[in-house]
């Protein structure tokens, strides 16, 4: 008599190896951000109608922000630029969601090391050669900064310990990055935009059926 084996679904050989090769910590983290990054970013300035100026100037504002002394405070700022911009020179418009996901890629464990770049880059911009205060130093007085009750009293008491602990180089430190990013950040998103429209018209000009994936 033959016996037949019952149907058994297929083994997840994924499931089957070590932990140990599969990425965890940092390099997990970094994996997560990237896909993030792609689906919220990437991709809806990819398929989007827009000129690529509107989606460019959305970057370089974000980058702006990003590498500005005000962690917390980067998304309303952005939405009262917006705002202002939309009434005052319509013709400077941005994407308000493109922006405001770019500073996302800052938060409170990165701006330590970010604060203090802008200090050291503040000292030399006034000329101050002295040996400035080490990173140890630097990142307890930032926590040890007290808040306010609510957020609008928050970002003003913080800014306001910003400027007694560390004083213009942090704040006019900022604005070379700030500026220099925004600036790439603007270079980088217009031509991805070309070469991927560009890309979409050579494939529908062969073949209108074999558009590449956005």
């Amino acid at each position: 008599m033959s016996f037949d084996p019952p149907n058994t679904p297929p083994v997840n050989t994924e499931a089957l190896k070590p932990a140990a090769d599969k990425p965890t910590g940092w390099r997990r983290r970094w994996a997560i951000l990237r896909v993030i990054a792609r689906r919220q970013l990437i991709t809806p300035i990819l398929r989007g109608n827009h000129d690529p100026t509107f989606y460019a100037r959305a970057s370089a504002v974000g980058f702006f922000f990003n590498f500005t002394p005000t962690v917390g405070a980067q998304i309303p700022l952005l939405v009262a630029i917006w705002t202002l911009t939309r009434a005052l020179v319509p013709r400077w418009n941005f994407h308000l969601g493109v922006a405001c996901a770019w500073t996302l890629l800052t938060s409170v464990p990165t701006a330590p090391p970010m604060y203090y770049a802008f200090y050291l880059t503040g000292q030399l911009m006034l000329g101050r050669w002295e040996m400035p205060a080490g990173f140890d130093l630097f990142t307890n007085a930032l926590h040890g900064m007290h808040g306010g009750s609510d957020w609008l009293e928050s970002l003003w008491v913080e800014l306001t310990q910003l400027w007694d602990l560390f004083g213009m180089p942090l704040f006019i430190g900022s604005l070379p990055w700030g500026f220099g990013t925004g600036w790439l950040a603007y270079i980088w998103t217009v031509r991805m935009i070309n070469r991927h429209r560009a890309r979409r018209h050579a494939a529908t000009r062969r073949s209108p059926e074999a558009l590449p994936d956005s």
